[in-house]
C-alpha cells in the first residue's frame, strides 16, 4: 500500500527525485512525533506581568526590604581566594571534555555507524520487497498518465492502454537485451504514450526527459543501457531487474523501478545520485583511475536512493493534483512557489513571461473548478487564449528591449566617435 503519512512541500527536482527510503521514514517518524510543534497555539500576551495585581496580604515594600537585606547579608559572606580556588578546580573537573579520538578511532567509529545504516537499509529493503505489488504500481503509473490528459497538458486519447497489440512489444529482443523475466512481464501491462506527445519537448513533464514506451525497439535498447553512458569505453548495461520508466535525456532525470525491491531509485544524471546516503556509502569510494571511475559512473544507479515504489508514484500523484507542480509549462518551472534564478543576461522579457505564464496557469486551475468542479474544456479554451496574450506582450516586451538596447549602443558608439 502507498504511504498515507501527510505529504510536506519540498523543493525542485521533488517529486520526481525523492528522498531515500531511510530519510522518508526517520522525518516521518519525526513529523508525527513532534507535530504538536507546529500547531498555532495563539499569540501569549506578554503584558500579562505588567497588569499584575498584588493581592491583599502581599506588600511590595516589605518585599523590596527583605531583598534589600538578602544583598547586604550576601555581601558579608564573601567567597576566600581558597574557596574560589577549589569551586574552580572541582568545576574544571566535573566538565573536562573527553579526549578527541584519533584518525584511527573515528575510522573505525565510522565504519561502525556504517554497518550500522546499511543493517538498518537492508531491513527497509526487505519491507519494500515483501509489500511491492506490481499490479498497484500499474494501477498508479496509468492514474499519473491520465491525470495529465486531465489537467489539460497532454491531448485526450494519447495513452494506449494494454494489450499492446500495434505494434506489440518485441519480447524476443527485450529478452535477448537482456531484461529479467518480472521487467518483461510489466512491460506487457503498463501503459504507454504516444510519441507525438512523449518526444515534444514543449510537452515534457519531466525535464529533457520522458516516459519510456517498450513497443519501441529504440526505448527498448536505451532502457538497459542510457544515452547518458554509451560514450562510456567499456560501458555496462543496467541490472536486470531494473525497469526504467523515464529515461534520461542530457541533463535530465532518471526514474527506474527495481523490480527485485519493489523500489524505485530516481536521480538527476547531472549532478548524479546524492553522495551523503547510506545507498552511495555503503558501495564504498570512488577509485581515482579513469577505469574506476568510468566503471562507477556506469554503474551510479545503485547508489542512487530508494524509495518504495507506489510511495514514489504516489507522491507524484500527490504533488500534481494538489498543484504544488503545474503541468503544462516548462517543467524546470513546474514550481509555482518557486522563483527561478536567471542569469543577469537573461532576457527581461522572457522573465516577465515565464512569471505570467505560472502565475495565469495557476489561478486558471483555481477558476475552472480544479480538482472537484473541473471542468477541463472551458480551462483549455481559457488557458489558450490568455497564452496567446501572454505571448503577444512578451514579444511587445522583446521589441522595445531590443530597441532600447540599440539605443544604448548607438549612444556608446556616439561617445567614443566624440
Amino acid at each position: 500500500m502507498a504511504d498515507s503519512a501527510a505529504r510536506r512541500y519540498r523543493l525542485y527536482p521533488w517529486p520526481w527525485v525523492q528522498p531515500s527510503i531511510l530519510t522518508s521514514t526517520a522525518e516521518d517518524e519525526r513529523y508525527w512525533a513532534n507535530y504538536w510543534l507546529d500547531a498555532d497555539l495563539g499569540e501569549g500576551d506578554d503584558s500579562s506581568d505588567l497588569n499584575h495585581v498584588p493581592s491583599e496580604g502581599s506588600s511590595s515594600d516589605s518585599d523590596t526590604s527583605s531583598d534589600d537585606s538578602m544583598v547586604d547579608s550576601a555581601s558579608d559572606d564573601a567567597i576566600s581566594e581558597s574557596e574560589l580556588a577549589d569551586i574552580t578546580t572541582g568545576t574544571a573537573a566535573t566538565w573536562r571534555r573527553p579526549p578527541s579520538p584519533t584518525p584511527s578511532e573515528k575510522a573505525l567509529s565510522d565504519q561502525e555507524d556504517l554497518a550500522s545504516q546499511v543493517a538498518e537499509l537492508v531491513k527497509a529493503e526487505q519491507a519494500a520487497a515483501a509489500t511491492y505489488d506490481p499490479d498497484e504500481v500499474v494501477s498508479l503509473i496509468t492514474q499519473l498518465y491520465e491525470l495529465f490528459i486531465t489537467m489539460g497538458h497532454w491531448p485526450e486519447g494519447c495513452v494506449r492502454y494494454p494489450p499492446h497489440t500495434d505494434p506489440p512489444v518485441n519480447e524476443d529482443l527485450a529478452a535477448q537485451l537482456g531484461y529479467a523475466p518480472a521487467c518483461i512481464a510489466l512491460m506487457h501491462r503498463l501503459p504507454y504514450v504516444n510519441s507525438d506527445e512523449n518526444w515534444d519537448d514543449r510537452r515534457q513533464i519531466v525535464a529533457r526527459s520522458h516516459f519510456a514506451n517498450y513497443t519501441s525497439d529504440e526505448d527498448l535498447k536505451e532502457g538497459r543501457r542510457g544515452l547518458t553512458y554509451t560514450w562510456i569505453d567499456g560501458g555496462l548495461d543496467y541490472d536486470p531487474w531494473l525497469l526504467p520508466i523515464v529515461i534520461s535525456g542530457r541533463e535530465g532525470t532518471h526514474v527506474m523501478l527495481d523490480t527485485a525491491l519493489g523500489t524505485v531509485r530516481a536521480y538527476r544524471s547531472e549532478p548524479g545520485p546524492p553522495k551523503n546516503t547510506v545507498e552511495w556509502r555503503r558501495h564504498g569510494e570512488v577509485g581515482t583511475t579513469e577505469e574506476e571511475q568510468n566503471r562507477a559512473l556506469c554503474t551510479e544507479y545503485r547508489r542512487a536512493p530508494l524509495v518504495p515504489a507506489a510511495h514514489y508514484f504516489s507522491e507524484v500523484l500527490f504533488a500534481y493534483r494538489s498543484l504544488l507542480r503545474l503541468p503544462i509549462i516548462d517543467p524546470d518551472r513546474s514550481d509555482p512557489k518557486e522563483e527561478p534564478q536567471y542569469h543577469p543576461s537573461f532576457f527581461r522579457y522572457m522573465i516577465t513571461e515565464h512569471r505570467e505564464e505560472k502565475e495565469t496557469l495557476l489561478n486558471l486551475y483555481r477558476a475552472c473548478g480544479w480538482p472537484d468542479q473541473w471542468r477541463r474544456a472551458e480551462f483549455v479554451e481559457k488557458w489558450t487564449a490568455a497564452k496567446k496574450e501572454i505571448r503577444a506582450r512578451a514579444r511587445q516586451a522583446q521589441e522595445q528591449e531590443e530597441d532600447e538596447d540599440d539605443d544604448e549602443f548607438n549612444e556608446q558608439l556616439s561617445e567614443r566617435s566624440d
